[in-house]
């Protein structure tokens, strides 16, 4: 029994994404979403459109906070070439 380094087909290799990595990613599609609601047009007057900068701000830091942690999680994969 030889102790060579087990083979995985190429269309493997790249990197894992764990469980707290998808997570994040699944948050950050969800605050996305949730700024397009904010931003798609409603009413008689669509042209006039207001969102509070602070509001905006909180979304674009706890996305990029999302983003952060996705891909501090993400680990290579030794087996890449």
């Amino acid at each position: 029994m030889s102790k060579e380094p087990r083979k995985i087909p190429a269309a493997f290799r790249g990197y894992l994404l764990p469980r707290s990595a998808h997570d994040s990613l699944v948050q950050t599609r969800d605050q996305l979403r949730l700024l397009a609601q904010f931003t798609e047009a409603r009413g008689d007057q669509p042209e006039n459109l207001y969102v509070l900068s602070d509001a905006l701000s909180e979304l674009f830091e706890r996305v990029a906070g999302y983003v952060d942690d996705a891909l501090a999680a993400v680990i290579e994969d030794p087996n890449v070439d």
